[in-house]
């Protein structure tokens, strides 16, 4: 009895196993490049939001999540790419998202916007990433308005690197 157990065991694991890897199960960011490309060279952003310097925290993230996950494909010049990477900051906007009074917002969020395109060193569109929308809360302080923009401040930085992930994985996904 003890031998037939052990064998629905095994058989049970080996099916599971079949099926994670049959089904095209990977890790969020784990896949390849669209259009076998390889080497991406990375623009700076376009600015469209209105936050000032915005162009440069986003880029600078969008490149360190290219690094972080694949450090040799990154191009250093375009002559050395068969990609580049372009987008636009679309908007960042800010809602109230609790108040203690009519008057008086106790948390906001920030909304980010950023649409991406992968094209070949002629001009053709490899890939194109629609909306990538990603959200960031932070607290506002009573009558501490410096100290609610410096909230702000890192509630964006938070943004930028949630949206440079999305936008890597997004690239990444091969469904």
């Amino acid at each position: 009895m003890k031998r037939g157990r052990k064998f629905v065991y095994w058989c049970s694991i080996g099916i599971l196993a079949g099926m994670l890897v049959g089904c095209g199960y990977h890790f969020a960011g784990s896949g390849k490049y669209p259009a076998g490309v390889s080497r991406v060279y990375i623009t700076m952003l376009k600015n469209r939001s209105g936050v000032t310097g915005a162009e440069s925290t986003f880029t600078n993230d969008l490149i360190y999540e290219f690094t972080r996950n694949r450090p040799k494909s990154i191009a250093k010049d375009r002559s050395s790419a068969d990609s580049i990477l372009t987008g636009t900051i679309g908007r960042l906007s800010v809602q109230n998202i609790s108040r203690s009074s009519i008057s008086q917002a106790l948390e906001r969020r920030v909304t980010g916007a950023l649409t991406l395109r992968l094209t070949s060193p002629d001009g053709r569109i490899l890939w194109s990433s629609g909306a990538v929308v990603e959200r960031q809360s932070y607290a506002v302080v009573a009558g501490d308005k410096p100290a609610t923009e410096q909230n702000k401040s890192k509630a964006i930085d938070k943004l930028s690197k949630k949206l440079a992930e999305s936008a890597y994985n997004r690239l990444t996904d091969n469904f």
